[in-house]
C-alpha cells in the first residue's frame, strides 16, 4: 500500500533557490556539525546526488528531508538545489520526516519521539492514530513518547546542544526525573562516555539511601573504575580459589573506598546527635578485624616474598 503523499508525488525534481528554503524540520532533528562538514566534502566532490524533500505552503518552502544537504549547500555557496516539492498538511509532513529516514536509520529514537510528541500534543492525535499514520505499532509509539515525556527538559536541552549523545539520554531516562539533573552534571563535568554513564546510572538505581547516592555523584570516576574492574573479577588462568581471592580483594577495596567516602562526607558531620550515637560507635568494632586482616596480609606477603 502506498503512502498518501506517494500518490501525489511530483514526477521530477525542480530547482529551488536556497534563499527561499526554510529549516522547518530542524526542531525534530539533532544535526551535528561534523555531519554537515562530511556532507559538504561529499557535495564538493560529487555534487548533489539526492534532491531535497520540501513542503510548500503559503510561507514558502520548508525542509522535510535534506537539512545536511541544505546547510552544506550554503557553505559551498550554491544558489539552487534540486528538490521534490509536496503540498501536504503538517501531519503528513511530519510523517514524511520519518518515512524518508526509515532506511538510513539517521533518526534517533529521541528524534522519532519528538515527532510523535508533536503529533499527539500539537495535533491532538491519539497514540493509535499516530501509529496508524506512521505505520508503526502502538508499542513503538508508546516507547518513543515515554522517552520524551520522562526526560528532564535540561537533559533534552543538552541533547539539542550536543553536550551529550542520544546514548547518554537513553541511560539518563532510566533515572527518576528528580535525579536526572545531578546525573547530567556528572556526565558533562567528567565527560563520561555513554558506557561510563550507564555504569553510573546502574549504581544510582541500586544505591541505598542518600549517602551512597552522594558518594556516587562525588566519586563517579572511582565508582566507574571499580565497576570496570568488577567485570574482570574472573581470570581463566586462576583456580577457583585464586578467583575467590581476586574477587574478595577487589570487593574489599570497593567497600573500603565507599566507607571512607561516606565517613568523610559533610553529610556525616550534619547527622543529629541521636543518629551519630546509633551509627558511629559501632564503627569501633571494625578496627580490631581490620587490624587482624592487616597482619594476615603482611604475613601472606612475607611468605610470598620467600
Amino acid at each position: 500500500m502506498a503512502y498518501l503523499w506517494q500518490k501525489i508525488a511530483p514526477m521530477d525534481p525542480i530547482m529551488v533557490k536556497t534563499d527561499q528554503i526554510r529549516e522547518w524540520s530542524n526542531e525534530f532533528r539533532l544535526i551535528q556539525p561534523e555531519a554537515v562538514r562530511s556532507m559538504e566534502l561529499s557535495m564538493r566532490s560529487t555534487g548533489q546526488l539526492q534532491p531535497l524533500i520540501l513542503l510548500k505552503n503559503d510561507d514558502g518552502y520548508h525542509i522535510i528531508d535534506g537539512i545536511k544537504r541544505y546547510r552544506a549547500a550554503l557553505e559551498i555557496g550554491l544558489e539552487e538545489l534540486q528538490s521534490l516539492v509536496f503540498e501536504v498538511d503538517m501531519v503528513m509532513a511530519k510523517a514524511m520526516i520519518l518515512h524518508y529516514n526509515r532506511h538510513s536509520s539517521s533518526l534517533s529514537m529521541y528524534e522519532q519521539g519528538l515527532i510523535v510528541r508533536s503529533l499527539v500534543h500539537d495535533h491532538g492525535m491519539s497514540q493509535k492514530e499516530v501509529a496508524r499514520v506512521l505505520r508503526q505499532s502502538h508499542s513503538w509509539v508508546c516507547r518513543r513518547l515515554s522517552l520524551i515525556e520522562r526526560l528532564l527538559p535540561e537533559v533534552q536541552d543538552a541533547l539539542r546542544m550536543g553536550s551529550i549523545t542520544v546514548s547518554h539520554g537513553r541511560e539518563l531516562v532510566k533515572l527518576p526525573r528528580g535525579n536526572q539533573g545531578q546525573a547530567l552534571e556528572v556526565v558533562t563535568r567528567e565527560r563520561l562516555t555513554s558506557r561510563e554513564c550507564a555504569i553510573v546510572v546502574e549504581r544510582l538505581l541500586k544505591a541505598k539511601g542518600t549517602q551512597e547516592t552522594g558518594y556516587i555523584y562525588s566519586h563517579s570516576r572511582e565508582v566507574i573504575r571499580q565497576a570496570m574492574q568488577g567485570d574482570k573479577l574472573h581470570d581463566s588462568r586462576l583456580s577457583d580459589h585464586g578467583n575467590r581471592l581476586l574477587k574478595a580483594r577487589e570487593l574489599l577495596r570497593l567497600q573500603v573506598n565507599i566507607l571512607g567516602g561516606v565517613l568523610q562526607s559533610e553529610h556525616t558531620s550534619q547527622l543529629s546527635a541521636e543518629q551519630k550515637a546509633m551509627v558511629l560507635p559501632p564503627m569501633d568494632e571494625l578496627v580490631a578485624p581490620m587490624g587482624r586482616l592487616t597482619d594476615i596480609i603482611h604475613q601472606t606477603l612475607k611468605s610470598y616474598e620467600r
